[in-house]
């Protein structure tokens, strides 16, 4: 990644009774993105300034509890940035929330879903090859949890992936943005804690059918080298 700096938003965070498992976010998004030659950066995205775009190379906007049409003063300033972001070609990969929101704020309408919560391993079925990354497989399987989702393709965005009930599940902006609407961070004992613990929101049998699915082989790690190679091959040259 020939020393990419990488900056990670964190606007949320995962249950202390819950932290034992796999850690906070800033440990599950090192698991998957701490490489060689890689910097990662990570900054409090929900209190106080945020960063200026120039200090990474590029930055992953990552899930949230909160849905990005929430009336709260983060979100909104969030958002702010995220528009600069953009209009500045700054390489941006989006996580579920981080997803619906740069395809808000490209024009994209977010909204719950009439098929209800998307839970458990689920398989994706890609349809456009990526600008600037290997040759991707036809499909990718990575962790899912979320109601809120794209009600169709952003303004200028090229659809990357979808699944039977998430229509716009992956989408990619030129080279510079990628976005997927699962978890390439979430492992399985986390989702499965995580799950159980909603229940009464979404449902006894959903749950325990999405939890059958978390023993399948997961694509995390390779979401991962796309998120990276994303930032890492958008960045703006050096200036000299």
């Amino acid at each position: 990644m020939n020393g990419a700096r990488v900056g990670v938003l964190l606007i949320d965070a995962i249950d202390p009774d819950k932290r034992s498992i796999a850690g906070n976010y800033r440990e599950l998004f090192a698991a998957i993105l701490d490489r060689p030659g890689v910097e990662l950066r990570f900054f409090d995205g929900r209190n106080g300034p945020l960063p200026d775009h120039g200090e990474c190379d590029g930055w992953v906007i990552p899930g949230s509890r909160n849905s990005v049409y929430d009336d709260l003063p983060w979100i909104d300033a969030l958002q702010t940035w995220t528009a600069r972001a953009l209009d500045l070609r700054t390489p941006l990969a989006g996580v579920c929330f981080g997803h619906q929101l740069i395809g808000q704020v490209l024009g994209a309408t977010v909204s719950k879903s009439d098929l209800g919560w998307n839970i458990g391993a689920i398989d994706y079925e890609v349809h456009a090859q990526p600008v600037g990354l290997d040759p991707v497989p036809e499909r990718y399987r990575i962790i899912a949890s979320h109601q809120d989702q794209l009600e169709h393709l952003p303004d200028g965005a090229t659809l990357f992936a979808s699944s039977e009930r998430c229509a716009v599940a992956g989408y990619t902006v030129d080279d510079h943005v990628l976005c997927v609407q699962a978890h390439p961070e979430w492992v399985p004992e986390l989702a499965a804690v995580l799950y159980n613990s909603r229940v009464a929101r979404i449902g006894a049998t959903e749950v325990e059918t999405a939890i059958d699915t978390l023993d399948q082989p997961l694509d995390g790690q390779l979401v991962a080298d796309w998120m990276l190679t994303t930032i890492a091959r958008g960045r703006p040259p050096i200036a000299r």
